[in-house]
């Protein structure tokens, strides 16, 4: 399937590791032109690798600025020479439980919100206007906003109120031939993730998910890419305001295979 994509202008945020750096791969190879934007310096990063290990040719066209996409002011100076855009994939966020975080406090809640939903919101004014033909906007939620597990209410809170911005900026840039959707992964073979469960009691943990799953393991980051590129495509020019959920069949479960054993 031709997704067309080539010379189409997208910005991905969060775009140095994890899901956000394959989906800015998978970009590169349709032949778009993506700008990269993250916390993280483009140097030593997991889209470094990625890159040099690819078949890609040095001349691809892209950028990656290394900013705070939470701050307008920064967001603008660092991007202002684009001028028109064709989508945004709004992948910056933030990780962990409560606890690792410091607790259920203002401070967390805000620096959890900061992460997934302030980047969204300044990236999301900034790129809108600049889709001079109409555009896609994807948004990375979770599958913790219908199912959450304990000591993750920031977290959940945070990809709840990027859920609330999809339906609403849905809306709200209909009119521009703008469209608004979410991805919401499951458990995802990201190589943070990955690292995770190398200890015995986190890898036991790990087959316990996937026991459950009704496909049997995790999501691989590719099969997030897939889907959000497909957003970003005219083959979904009648989708808006949709989110789509990517984890092997895991909130569909309602029975744990292990409870009848």
């Amino acid at each position: 399937m031709n997704l067309e994509l080539k010379n189409k202008t997208i910005i991905v945020s969060g775009a140095a590791s994890g899901i956000g750096s394959c989906i800015f791969e998978e970009l590169l190879k349709e032949g778009a032109s993506p700008i990269g934007i993250d916390l993280k310096d483009f140097q030593g990063s997991e889209l470094e690798q990625r890159l040099r290990d690819s078949s890609l040719k040095i001349g691809h066209d892209y950028e990656f600025f290394s900013s705070d996409a939470a701050n307008e002011d920064l967001v603008h100076l660092t991007l202002g020479h684009v001028t028109n855009l064709d989508g945004l994939v709004n992948n910056a966020g933030l990780l962990g439980s409560d606890s690792s975080h410091g607790g259920r406090s203002i401070r967390s809640f805000r620096k959890m919100m900061t992460a997934h939903s302030e980047t969204a919101l300044v990236l999301t004014e900034f790129s809108y206007r600049r889709m001079k033909n109409g555009g896609s906007i994807v948004n990375i939620g979770s599958i913790e906003t219908i199912m959450a597990a304990q000591d993750v209410v920031l977290y959940t809170s945070a990809k709840g109120d990027l859920w609330g911005k999809t339906v609403a900026y849905a809306m709200e840039l209909a009119p521009y031939n703008i469209r608004v959707n979410m991805v919401s992964p499951g458990n995802v073979n990201t190589e943070k993730n990955k690292a995770q469960y190398v200890d015995p009691k986190p890898k036991e943990i790990l087959r316990r998910f996937e026991a459950r799953t009704p496909l049997g393991r995790s999501v691989e980051p590719i099969e997030i890419a897939d889907p959000v590129l497909f957003f970003l495509s005219k083959r979904a020019n009648a989708i808006t305001g949709t989110n789509l959920i990517v984890d092997a069949g895991y909130t569909r479960q309602l029975w744990d295979p292990g409870w009848s054993k």
